[in-house]
This record gives structure tokens, sequence and C-alpha cells, in this order.
């Protein structure tokens, strides 16, 4: 059987980017980045553990 390829690491930048987004939309660009920053890195944690305790 093949092995999937874990792209876990990208969800990182993808929150990043919306955050970028909605900061450029509202007009405060670096508090939306680096919520979209945080919350990135947050959900990147708790999504590899979740996956080390399955395994």
């Amino acid at each position: 059987m093949v092995h999937k390829k874990n792209n876990l690491i990208l969800i990182i930048p993808a929150f990043l980017l919306v955050g970028t987004a909605i900061g450029v939309q509202t007009g405060s660009l670096l508090k939306h980045t680096l919520t979209g920053l945080l919350v990135g890195i947050i959900v990147y944690v708790v999504l590899s553990i979740r996956n080390k305790k399955k395994l």
C-alpha cells in the first residue's frame, strides 16, 4: 500500500493567508495576520497530536 504524504504543515500558511486577506479587507492587516499565524500553529499542533495518538 502506498504511504500517503503528510501535508499537515501546509495548514500554517493557509491560515496566515486567510488572516492576511481578512486584514486587508478590514484595515487592520498586522493584527489579523498575526491572529491567522497563531491559529494556524495551534491547529497544526492539535492535529499532529491527534494523528500521533491514532497511530
